[in-house]
């Protein structure tokens, strides 16, 4: 038998912190590196913002590369999109000489429309788009220049699907692979007490989670106005919203608790490096989301055994079941999120019935086994097809 040749790919990927589509990156690197068969060698490019030369080149994203024993090229950049970066990326590709190319973000997908090498594949990834500034709203205009230009794009959910092929991406390259999730390790109980403690709240009280980007598509506001809902309609039934996250909504919502009275109901306990252990002190779940694509949130949360409320929107009708797997709602109306956290909170048969179904769901078909095997398949079809990008 001969040696099969190693598949080098390279991924290319903006962010500063470990988030969602990072999680899956990593978890996917360390997965594929003891995968029996075809061997693979993955690098990881990404940008920093610096001053001036001298200045160290790493961050929280950087640190997770190392640690996980991937191979990192830092690209330098002075400001958001600096042209100044594109001999930088053509070198990576030239000293990497990858097979494949994977863009997460459009950023990525731009800049590597414009320096990738003419015979190499291109694969990239759609999570998405926020829209929460004009200048999000025109940088997201350009994947409609740069995705249909990618030999495949792979998405998360099927209506991201439809919306990409009303861009101009032909259906037949793109792919839908939703995310993956590891188990979660339940965390001791002296622990959570300590996070209890942290954030005061007592502990018989109730806890309903909320984790996400504190951005207007994440539908926060709705969830604090059906906290003061509840709050007025069952003032004797305890219960405490819990937001894990930051961003550009912050001072609003502060501003909305305020103006509710909801200091002791509602606090907004800013981003978390690792928000896994918050699982362990809720009781409900919510996404309040106006839009949404296969939400990592919502596997951790199904993963970690608490019952979901979440807003039928993008691929979250696809992950869950209605009073099988999570109470769905319709997003935008904080009343109907107020009739569900109150219908988990009394019930807790309901609550036990959710927590089971999808947690068998969840180890069934959100494996992280499943998502490489699934990827694996991907990049052999890539490979092996006929036209490759201009």
């Amino acid at each position: 038998m001969g040696i099969m040749k190693t598949v080098r790919i390279v991924t290319v990927m903006e962010t500063y912190s470990v988030s969602g589509p990072a999680k899956n990156l990593l978890r996917f690197c360390r997965l594929i590196r003891d995968r029996p068969g075809q061997a693979f060698e993955i690098s990881i490019a990404t940008f920093i913002r610096v001053g001036h030369a001298s200045q160290p080149a790493t961050n929280e994203f950087t640190d997770a590369i190392r640690a996980a024993d991937v191979c990192v090229d830092v690209i330098r950049e002075r400001r958001r999109f600096d042209i100044g970066v594109l001999p930088q990326l053509r070198t990576v590709f030239r000293n990497r000489a990858p097979d494949i190319i994977q863009t997460h973000g459009v950023k990525a997908h731009f800049l590597t429309r414009l320096t990738k090498p003419q015979d190499t594949r291109w694969l990239a990834y759609h999570h998405g788009y926020t829209a929460e500034d004009l200048r999000m709203r025109l940088y997201n205009r350009l994947d409609r220049w740069s995705l249909p230009a990618s030999d495949y794009v792979v998405t998360v959910c099927n209506p991201f699907s439809d919306m990409l092929v009303s861009t101009g991406v032909i259906r037949d390259r793109i792919r839908v692979l939703p995310n993956s999730i590891e188990p979660i390790t339940p965390i001791p109980s002296e622990s959570v007490s300590v996070l209890r403690g942290r954030w005061k709240i007592p502990t018989a009280c109730p806890v309903v989670l909320s984790v996400g980007r504190l951005s207007r598509e994440k539908g926060h506001r709705d969830l604090i106005e059906a906290a003061w809902i509840l709050r007025n309609r069952r003032p004797e039934l305890p219960f405490h919203v819990l937001i894990i996250g930051d961003g550009p909504e912050r001072e609003r919502l502060h501003c909305q608790i305020a103006k509710r009275g909801l200091g002791e109901h509602v606090r907004l306990a800013g981003r978390q490096r690792d928000p896994s252990p918050c699982y362990a002190i809720a009781d409900v779940f919510v996404l309040p989301s106006y839009s949404e694509g296969s939400p990592n949130v919502m596997l951790e949360a199904m993963a970690a055994g608490v019952p979901i409320v979440a807003c039928a929107v993008g691929g979250v009708p696809e992950m869950v079941d209605h009073e099988r797997t999570a109470l769905l709602i319709k997003s935008g109306q904080p009343t109907a999120i107020a009739d569900a956290i109150e219908k988990l909170l009394i019930n807790s048969s309901l609550r036990l019935k959710l927590h089971e179904n999808a947690l068998h769901d969840v180890r069934s078909w959100y494996s992280p086994k499943s998502y490489c095997d699934a990827l694996v398949a991907i990049y052999s079809d890539l490979l092996n097809s006929t036209s490759v990008s201009a």
